[in-house]
């Protein structure tokens, strides 16, 4: 197995299902160590006035369905505000730590950059978590001087090897995706009833994005595929 240990690293409850819930998937089939961390509970989604006081909550525990569906049950919430995070001090701390807790060897992440040709990608808590996770990855994880009081607290430097950004405009590695994995996604995606009012757009939309993803990829029209960016996080 390539990657023992996976971190996935993400804004808003929902992120990590619909775009890498089939290879988060494939990573806890294979053995790994698998575990979630979301920027922000959501507070600013739903659709509904009545209940949003309690929509973070709601999210929260919808998030945890939807990892339980992919195999994953470690799932930790930064508590930053849902619509408002910016790649501060504050989260590129944040998720240093998680990353000396996980201490993963891929990352899973966001783009930094915008993407003119999907605009889900291009949320600004996304390319802002983004940025917060390559900052946090290089140099701050691995830096024994940067955020004192994290390697105080016990908390070592780690070096993060690889990192794959999903949502980029100019993907270069393609995960193939087996039929059970693409079913476990949608199982994912479905369980954030507050967020798609149309669930079977959004279950067809998964599988019609995982063929699309094996044609980019040149895996053929009978394959499905997730696509990224990756790229080396090493020396």
């Amino acid at each position: 197995m390539e990657h023992e240990r996976v971190l996935g690293v993400f804004a808003h409850p929902d992120d990590a299902d619909v775009g890498s819930g089939g290879a988060l998937a494939q990573f806890v089939e294979a053995g790994a160590e698998v575990g979630l961390v979301v920027a922000t509970a959501g507070d600013a989604g739903g659709f509904k006035e009545e209940g949003q006081d309690q929509i973070a909550g709601v999210r929260m525990a919808e998030q945890r369905a939807a990892a339980a569906c992919l195999g994953i049950d470690d799932v930790t919430f930064l508590g930053h505000l849902d619509g408002e995070v910016r790649a501060t001090s504050e989260l590129v701390r944040d998720i240093v730590a998680q990353i000396r807790i996980h201490r993963p060897t891929l990352v899973i992440t966001m783009t930094p950059e915008h993407n003119w040709t999907n605009l889900a990608a291009s949320h600004p808590d996304h390319r802002a978590v983004g940025e917060a996770a390559i900052q946090a990855i290089y140099p701050a994880s691995r830096n024994p001087f940067a955020f004192r009081e994290l390697k105080a607290s016990g908390l070592d430097p780690w070096m993060v090897e690889e990192v794959w950004l999903q949502g980029h405009h100019n993907p270069n590695h393609y995960v193939q995706l087996t039929p059970g994995q693409v079913e476990k996604k949608a199982q994912a995606v479905q369980c954030h009833a507050t967020q798609f009012e149309d669930m079977a757009f959004m279950t067809q939309y998964v599988w019609e994005l995982a063929r699309q993803g094996a044609v980019n990829g040149g895996l053929g029209r009978d394959r499905y595929a997730e696509e990224f960016l990756r790229y080396s996080a090493r020396e």
